[in-house]
Order: structure tokens, then sequence, then C-alpha cells
């Protein structure tokens, strides 16, 4: 990937901090253009040269945050199978409920028109990267392509049913369940 001018890093950081202190505060669907540019100090039209809209920043945004939890996970794991699952998963774990919204919403929704099928594409590549652990097919065997799925079904259904259920079941009791529903994939 080539280095960004400092200048697009600057705008980006500035964006990427403005709309995350914003979806603290209110849904995406409520967040407009000249309110991330206001809270971020940049003029709009320095945001359309870099996005076409406040849907093709999401799927920027959505592309930043798997990074940084995919990356901690990578730089987090030892070579015990299933820790860089355990790892982004409590990663999960942290984030705030509209962000683990957006980024779990893969699917179209009635109130947010537009497709995140490239953030998708994204999970899965990284998520497959991991499985197969410098295969040099580019095509996951069906087993681990499924595998795959499964795994990514388990982390996002638990991340949510923990958020319903978090004053009832501590933060290493679902941890625990989780590690132990891995484990039976092994």
């Amino acid at each position: 990937m080539q280095q960004l001018d400092l200048r697009v890093q600057k705008t980006h950081k500035a964006l990427i901090e403005a709309f995350e202190n914003l979806l603290h505060e209110k849904e995406f669907e409520n967040i407009s253009v000249t309110e991330i540019c206001d809270a971020a100090m940049v003029r709009r039209p320095t945001f359309y040269k870099h996005f076409l809209d406040k849907y093709d920043f999401i799927t920027f945004f959505i592309k930043h945050k798997m990074n940084e939890i995919f990356d901690f996970a990578i730089k987090n794991s030892n070579e015990e199978k299933d820790n860089f699952f355990i790892i982004v998963f409590e990663q999960l774990l942290d984030q705030f409920d509209n962000l683990l919204y957006l980024i779990f919403s893969i699917q179209m929704n009635a109130n947010i028109i537009f497709e995140l099928e490239s953030v998708r594409e994204y999970g899965k590549s990284m998520l497959g990267n991991r499985i197969k652990k410098g295969a040099s097919d580019e095509e996951l065997p069906i087993e681990l392509s499924y595998k795959g799925q499964i795994i990514m079904g388990i982390t996002i259904q638990s991340v949510f049913w923990y958020k319903e259920k978090r004053n009832q079941i501590s933060r290493e009791e679902i941890i625990e369940l989780y590690t132990q529903t891995l484990e039976k994939f092994s």
C-alpha cells in the first residue's frame, strides 16, 4: 500500500476522530457531512475531494476500524490457532454500540441505503488470510471458507448477545464461553 501524503493522512485522521465522536452522540443516519466537517474542522470541498458522499466515507471508516482491530489481533496473537479470533472478539466487545452497528451492518437496511459489499469482501479477505496462514492459493478450500463464515457469525452474534446481556454476564465469562465455542471448531 502506498504511503498517503501527510495532509491526506491528517484529513482522514480528523474526519475519523470527528465521526467517531459524533457516533457517541447519535446514529449514522442522523449525522450529516456538514456535522462531520465542522467537528473535524475540514471544509466540505475537502471532504468531497476524498469521498463521494457520507456513504463512501462510512465504507472507508469501517474498513479503517476493521484494520485497527485486525492489526491489533495480528500483533498480539501468538502461535495458538484460535488466539487471533479471541483477540478480535475482545476488541469488538470494547467498541461502543453505534460503532458495532456500523461495523456489522453489512446487509442493506431500509434506513441506510448503501451496500457494504466491499467491507464484507475485505473482512472475508482478512479472515481468509488468517485461516489459511500464508497458503499461496487464492481461493480457500470450501471447508476453511465455511469455517471462516461460521466463526464470523459466532463472533458477531456473541458480541451482540453480550451487549444485550452484559448486566447478567461478565466480560470474562463471555470470553470464556466464546473460547469454548471456538475450541469445538478445532
